[in-house]
């Protein structure tokens, strides 16, 4: 008898241990999501960093319907938005443009001059995979890409095994702000 009651008291703290290892697993992993949300720059600090001391402006791109089907064309992507605001100075514009990555937005700060990409950060990463997109090796890539005829970058972008929805989105948004960076220039050009 006393044989039977200490194999059954075994057999529930085997139990117990498994269900507390299996609770303390769960909890890892929802904490891991809750916390995925990193700001590797303000726009603050993204401001002082691209521009310095110099004098910058605030701009605003107006979204006509025709730059709306253009953006579509080239992103994929319909935007809502009537209007994207950046700013400008010392020859070069800063745009701050998130899109969405698997599930959730990512911000980047895409920094033009001349018609191409000059530079391009993570500014908040929210996803739970994929971050690696904001290390220098990887966005180095970016630096001199111009938008084709065709609506391309003019280089091939490696992807990065993991970060197929990041990587993807950070495609779109140095598509955009190329895109956008062209209607000022335009507009710069055009004004009297």
């Amino acid at each position: 008898m006393l044989q039977a009651i200490t194999s059954a008291l075994a057999s529930v703290s085997e139990r117990m241990l498994l269900m507390f290892r299996s609770l303390l697993l769960f909890l890892v992993i929802v904490s891991a999501e809750v916390s995925a949300g990193d700001t590797y720059f303000t726009q603050q600090q993204i401001q002082a960093d691209v521009f310095g001391g110099e004098a910058i402006s605030s701009g605003v791109i107006w979204l006509t319907p025709e730059r709306k089907q253009a953006i579509y064309d080239v992103t994929g992507q319909s935007l809502t938005q009537a209007r994207i605001r950046f700013q400008e100075g010392a020859g070069r514009r800063l745009w701050v443009l998130s899109e969405i990555g698997k599930e959730k937005p990512i911000t980047f700060a895409v920094i033009t001059a001349a018609g191409e990409i000059e530079r391009m950060e993570v500014m908040v990463f929210r996803e739970v995979r994929g971050d690696e997109i904001r290390l220098p090796q990887y966005t180095a890539q970016y630096q001199g890409q111009v938008l084709t005829a065709d609506g391309d970058l003019s280089q091939p972008v490696d992807g990065i095994s993991g970060a197929t929805y990041s990587v993807r989105s950070m495609k779109k948004v140095a598509k955009l702000a190329l895109l956008l960076d062209s209607w000022v220039t335009q507009e710069h050009a055009s004004a009297p």
